[in-house]
């Protein structure tokens, strides 16, 4: 099973600058393989003092640029201390 880690475009842990959503094309392959299990981080800061968020998961194929087909979306509240 792949592993892959994924930051939010553009910054780095400390609110610099990393790279441009034009330029992640290039590094990071966001596809998944017929047959393949995939086991991914996405790395997102939270506000100051933030207890709770909610979590978004949506994996979708495009057939063609304009058409998105959602396979499974899951949505979930995490708190945290």
């Amino acid at each position: 099973m792949g592993r892959k880690e994924y930051r939010e475009i553009g910054l780095d842990l400390d609110g610099n600058q990393r790279m441009g959503s034009w330029e992640i094309k290039e590094i990071v392959d966001l596809s998944l393989q017929p047959g393949k299990s995939v086991t991914e981080r996405f790395l997102k800061e939270l506000p100051e003092g933030a207890r709770s968020a909610e979590v978004v998961v949506k994996v979708s194929m495009w057939p063609d640029p304009k058409t998105e087909l959602v396979v499974e979306r899951v949505e979930r509240r995490v708190t945290f201390e």
